[in-house]
């Protein structure tokens, strides 16, 4: 049987937190600075460097995966399986994790831009990504985050989801 374990994620601004122990019957409560949940790695400061971190290392990989496998596919087989395997990875809830920074928005974009030049097949410097993006019809990431949070809160400005514009 699965053994479940809980934590402590105090959210807050200060850097130095010192937390009294925490019981749950007899465990002690361990404090942790970060924790993922449904896919989502939530930090104690509300920042989002590690749960980007994490998805442009998940994405990374599966591109990897995806570039050895289909190598010598076609440019459809390619594009199909970056929108299938690895652009989710990218976008998974990212209405509520939309980074601001532009470290962060350059990892993700990183991550993009090798595989749009692996599904063209070019590698040059010379060559412009945005006009392979053009090329293949896709909208830059930031763009369609841009999109999905637009999304999300015309849904719930509209009554058309579960969150009350109330909340907003």
């Amino acid at each position: 049987m699965r053994q479940r374990h809980s934590h402590i994620l105090s959210i807050s601004r200060q850097r130095n937190k010192s937390s009294p122990v925490n019981y749950l019957g007899t465990d002690v409560l361990s404090t942790v600075s970060s924790h993922t949940y449904l896919g989502i790695t939530v930090s104690s400061d509300l920042k989002w460097h590690e749960h980007i971190s994490n998805i442009c290392l998940k994405a990374t990989r599966t591109l990897n995966f995806v570039k050895r496998n289909t190598y010598c596919c076609s440019q459809e087989a390619k594009k199909l399986a970056y929108l299938s395997l690895v652009r989710p990875n990218l976008e998974y809830a990212a209405a509520a994790w939309d980074p601001y920074t532009a470290k962060d928005i350059q990892q993700l974009e990183r991550v993009e831009r090798r595989a749009v030049r692996f599904v063209k097949k070019d590698y040059r410097h010379t060559t412009s990504v945005t006009g392979l993006l053009d090329e293949l019809g896709w909208l830059p990431l930031f763009e369609r985050r841009k999109h999905s949070r637009l999304t999300v809160f015309y849904k719930a400005f509209n009554n058309l989801s579960t969150i009350s514009p109330d909340h907003l």
